[in-house]
């Protein structure tokens, strides 16, 4: 297995990436650049490192009135990297996309759209479709390359779906504070609708085509967009409130479940030497441990007929345990006889995913996984601390009602205390956020209560406030830690994987981490993953780049900055004063450490942080983003509490007290 050197291989990631950015310098900076989400919907142009916000989408609208949109999760995706440009392409109800976003300098980005149809169809019209945000309010105009102009108040809602409609070469979007310019390759329709968006209440429909489409006939436009406005780089006020010490954290996790054995190896090798790795999660390959009903498997596996994939996950429990790295196992597939009827992929006809289990053979299959959890005590020596299935709210692959998840936590862990094992149970881990009420029976059942040891979500999705606090609240009603299962921000980003090294999925990853922290107070963020699977490393043949030896991403230089929190530090309540800027703090008053995370997603300003502890004297500054890697800046001067400096923008910046 090849070694690698972090310094060594941390200076050629510098170089690497210093090389590749003088290149990109030519077009774009880091400052002015196209953002977009992971599924290719752009959120607007950065001018400044400030997002100029808007949303884009591709639609299509049939020939009945029904409209389908470009969303996540919403359809068949694939992405990749062409030079300057960042490729997309969608299958969305039968018609082929492809969408190409290129930031061309000056706050301008170049969007070439094309569609065919396989066969003839027949479509109201297919779009691509501007969302403005708030900023775009009454005062607004639309002024047409040879069409005149338009106020927001001459728009008149009338009987048709338009509010204007209009063809164009053109146009220009300005309000008192915000200004977008579009130029199209070809003249188009534009529709404009007042209808409520995500981020405001207007949305451009720019007609692609419309009426009878014929088969394999490309339909294409390119839009070139240039973003302006006010940049906001008003000072903000940060206060921290050390005295109101609450949960602990304990640092950084990581997935370590195995499916790629030629390039996980050296990843997991890099990642377990290179970060404070606190928690880690392995799976318990329970279909290839327990094939045949009738067969004891522990006994099978001390004669040694152990499959290969159960072997490689208890050695990598081991690996773990013997780094004192506490380990939870989780179990994807269950084994053919404990399940109803034939394995199954995909949705089922009432939309549901996964396998049911047989409830006939309940003591079975309970006896079953704790046979597989005390042979790894006893033949590898580790202890688990606690179990799940994954994602069973969902059905990825087992699937449980709520019933079903509270029986298996009473009854298994009675089972595993009969055994003379400690292993408690991971209560939800769900597949994302909204999936809280899936723990409410287990959480309120006293029976449960005694063999539930933390709580669990995936960051998937559904991270809003509300869903954050709730499950802050079941972490209170069971009095066991939460843990973020499974981090990370789009769980289909495995079929196209060199999103992983765009930094806007880096900085958005990152945002979430801090959000959460904040708010639902985690007791570690268990990255998904820390090998080559969602890979926060490339190269080494990681998503197919043999080209270059392996090295970390901006994504790893974010974890590592962020597993430089001390472990067993607090949360502490902190308030921000400005939208635009994501904080979390953590304290210790005995230790007399500190930790303030902060992520920047507008301009570069100047932050006034206060509250801090009156004996507190320094605090290093710490910068990851496209440029700088877990990079010190300086030192800190705390004065009275209050500690003043530069918080640039589209970063993440830590500030770790000294020492005394």
């Amino acid at each position: 297995m090849r070694k690698f050197r972090f310094y060594y291989n941390l200076q050629k990631y510098l170089f690497r990436s210093l090389a590749y950015s003088a290149v990109i310098l030519l077009s774009w900076t880091a400052s002015a650049q196209a953002e977009f989400t992971t599924w290719g919907n752009m959120t607007g142009i950065r001018v400044d490192n400030q997002l100029m916000e808007f949303n884009s989408s591709l639609a299509v609208e049939n020939q009945w009135g029904e409209t389908w949109r470009t969303r996540k999760e919403g359809q068949e995706i694939d992405f990749k990297r062409e030079g300057p440009k960042k490729v997309f392409s969608y299958q969305m109800k039968n018609l082929k996309w492809t969408q190409a976003i290129e930031t061309l300098g000056d706050a301008k980005a170049e969007v070439e759209v094309t569609f065919v149809s396989p066969k003839d169809t027949l479509l109201n019209a297919a779009y691509f479709t501007i969302d403005l945000p708030k900023e775009f309010g009454p005062e607004t105009t639309f002024s047409f390359v040879n069409s005149g102009k338009v106020r927001m108040q001459d728009l008149q809602t009338g009987a048709t779906k338009a509010d204007y409609k209009a063809p164009a070469q053109g146009m220009t979007i300005e309000s008192p504070t915000r200004k977008l310019v579009l130029t199209f390759a070809k003249p188009a329709e534009v529709i404009i609708n007042r209808e409520e968006t995500a981020i405001g209440n207007i949305r451009l429909n720019v007609v692609l085509a419309s009426g009878e489409i014929k088969a394999k006939d490309l339909h294409r436009n390119t839009f070139i967009i240039t973003a302006s406005g006010e940049i906001d780089r008003s000072p903000v006020v940060i206060k921290v409130f050390p005295e109101q010490e609450g949960k602990a954290f304990d640092g950084i996790g990581g997935n370590f479940r195995l499916q790629n054995a030629a390039t996980d190896p050296q990843v997991i090798d890099f990642t377990l030497k290179n970060l404070n790795v606190t928690w880690g999660r392995v799976e318990m390959p329970w279909q290839y441990w327990h094939q045949n009903e009738n067969e004891d498997p522990a006994a099978q596996a001390r004669k040694g007929q152990i499959h290969p994939k159960v072997k490689a996950a208890m050695e990598m429990a081991q690996k773990l345990d013997q780094m004192n790295i506490p380990v939870m196992l989780a179990a994807w597939f269950p084994p053919d006889w404990a399940i109803i009827g034939k394995r199954f992929k995909g949705k089922h006809p009432d939309g549901s995913m996964g396998n049911k289990l047989d409830l006939t053979k309940n003591d079975k299959i309970y006896r079953s996984l704790v046979s597989y959890i005390k042979y790894l005590k006893e033949e590898y020596g580790v202890e688990t601390v606690m179990f799940s299935f994954n994602e069973s709210d969902l059905g990825i692959d087992v699937q449980q009602t709520d019933v079903e998840h509270n029986q298996l936590i009473k009854t298994m862990g009675a089972l595993l205390r009969a055994e003379g094992l400690q292993t408690k149970f991971l209560l939800g881990d769900t597949a994302d956020a909204n999936g809280w009420n899936f723990t409410t029976l287990a959480s309120t059942d006293p029976e449960s209560l005694p063999y539930i040891g933390g709580v669990s979500f995936h960051s998937w999705r559904g991270y809003t406030e509300q869903n954050l606090l709730k499950w802050k609240d079941i972490s209170n009603r069971v009095d066991e830690p939460l843990f973020i299962g499974e981090g990370s921000i789009d769980a289909g980003a495995w079929r196209y994987p060199q999103i992983f090294e765009e930094p806007t999925y880096a900085l958005e990853e990152i945002d979430v981490y801090i959000k959460m922290m904040n708010i639902a107070q985690p007791h570690s963020i268990l990255q998904w993953q820390l090998t080559a699977d969602y890979s926060v490393m490339s190269g080494g043949g990681i998503f197919g780049n043999h080209e270059d030896d392996l090295y970390p991403t901006q994504r790893f230089f974010n974890l590592k900055q962020l597993s430089n929190t001390p472990e067993g530090l607090f949360y502490l309540p902190v308030k921000v004063d400005k939208e635009g800027i994501r904080a979390a703090a953590l304290g210790d008053k005995t230790k007399g450490s500190y930790v303030i995370h902060l992520v920047n997603k507008g301009a570069t300003r100047n932050v006034q942080l206060t509250g801090l502890p009156k004996g507190l004297k320094t605090m290093n500054l710490h910068i990851t983003n496209l440029d700088s890697s877990f990079k010190k800046l300086k030192n800190i001067n705390v004065q009275n509490g209050t500690a003043e400096f530069s918080l640039e923008g589209a970063s993440f910046v830590s500030l770790f007290s000294n020492k005394k």
